[in-house]
């Protein structure tokens, strides 16, 4: 997998422990099942949606950000965020 989804599919699995949600809560709480979330932490590749729907089980999402941005900036600025 592309170092970079794996970080984030290890990411969301270690929120979601530290919430107290296992696999089948996280499956429950989303459009995936067990089976998809265990075979997603050995794969070689993820879909975008699949993250989005991960991400959205432990109360992340994605973004989209420029490689050359500054992102603690952004952070500061509060322009990662989406307050509704």
């Amino acid at each position: 997998m592309n170092t970079q989804l794996h970080e984030l599919v290890l990411e969301a699995l270690a929120i979601a422990k530290t919430q107290g949600l296992n696999q089948k809560a996280i499956a429950e709480s989303s459009s995936l099942d067990e089976v998809g979330l265990s075979r997603l932490k050995k794969a070689d590749d993820a879909m975008f949606s699949t993250l989005q729907e991960l991400g959205k089980a432990v109360g992340k999402k994605l973004i989209w950000v420029d490689e050359a941005d500054d992102l603690p900036g952004l952070v500061q600025k509060g322009e990662l965020f989406d307050f509704k």
